[in-house]
């Protein structure tokens, strides 16, 4: 199995929630079955060929927070025409329907467990936000795999550290040399390139979630990533009008929360 893992975060601060809070950094990991990560990576790179003959820009890869938000070479896309993307990449989710692992550490997470640490484990400083995140979703994602009866080769975006950098072999331990992690660099690996286009979607639709008042377009995003049926214990979906509040959020949050023991 190939898992490719990448980070997403949202703003500092945040409209009234009592659950959805600033400083949140979040970590997604996609599992790929080997057979197909092949055809995947030459289906990207070739995909990513044609947006000069089809939008006029030249990117070295699919970022979906430059695409979305028209940065880099994106501005020079015609009107609306970077939306597209985002559609492509979401019939592309539905052909393939990708089990999503989700991680997500904010103001709450450690006071809702009454935890604090303050070590590094594996590599990963665990008295930051960032590695707390990570962490945990590795933790978490390797509860949930088969077992170390199969290779994993495990790929991270290569923000936090040097490509080819080695990660977590103590955490995989069990795998012995069927396990390969190291971060790499997202232009250069496609998989992380549709574990970004996740990531960037999810934290996407938290964001606009939150906004007192919604545009066509935030709608027509909401519904799209909702519409994916994203495959993943992590993630509930919600039917709401679309005039829907932040009251209303914080009532599915806190419906959720009662489910696991957090509220009562």
């Amino acid at each position: 199995m190939h898992l490719a893992i990448d980070d997403t975060y949202g703003p500092t601060t945040t409209k009234p929630s009592r659950y959805i809070t600033g400083g949140r950094r979040t970590y997604v990991a996609v599992e790929f079955a080997d057979n197909e990560v092949d055809y995947i990576r030459t289906n990207v790179v070739n995909c990513l060929s044609d947006i000069p003959g089809l939008l006029g820009i030249e990117p070295a890869e699919f970022h979906f927070v430059d695409i979305y938000n028209r940065n880099k070479e994106w501005r020079n896309a015609p009107p609306e025409r970077n939306l597209e993307i985002f559609e492509f990449f979401a019939e592309i989710y539905r052909m393939h329907r990708w089990r999503v692992h989700v991680q997500t550490v904010d103001d709450r997470t450690l006071a809702d467990h009454r935890m604090q640490f303050d070590l590094t484990v594996d590599g990963i400083d665990l008295s930051e936000r960032d590695g707390q995140a990570l962490f945990f979703l590795l933790t978490k994602v390797k509860h949930k795999l088969p077992g170390p009866r199969e290779p994993l080769t495990l790929l991270i975006d290569a923000g936090r550290e040097k490509p080819g950098k080695p990660i977590a072999k103590a955490l995989f331990r069990e795998w012995g040399d069927h396990y390969d992690g190291q971060y790499a660099e997202s232009h250069l690996e496609p998989l992380i390139q549709i574990a970004d286009f996740i990531a960037f979607s999810i934290n996407r639709v938290t964001h606009l979630s939150l906004k007192p008042k919604r545009t066509e377009i935030d709608l027509w995003f909401l519904n799209l990533i909702g519409s994916m049926g994203i495959v993943s214990d992590d993630l509930k979906l919600a039917s709401l009008s679309p005039d829907f509040t932040t009251a209303d959020i914080d009532e599915f949050h806190s419906a959720d929360r009662k489910t696991k023991g957090l509220e009562w």
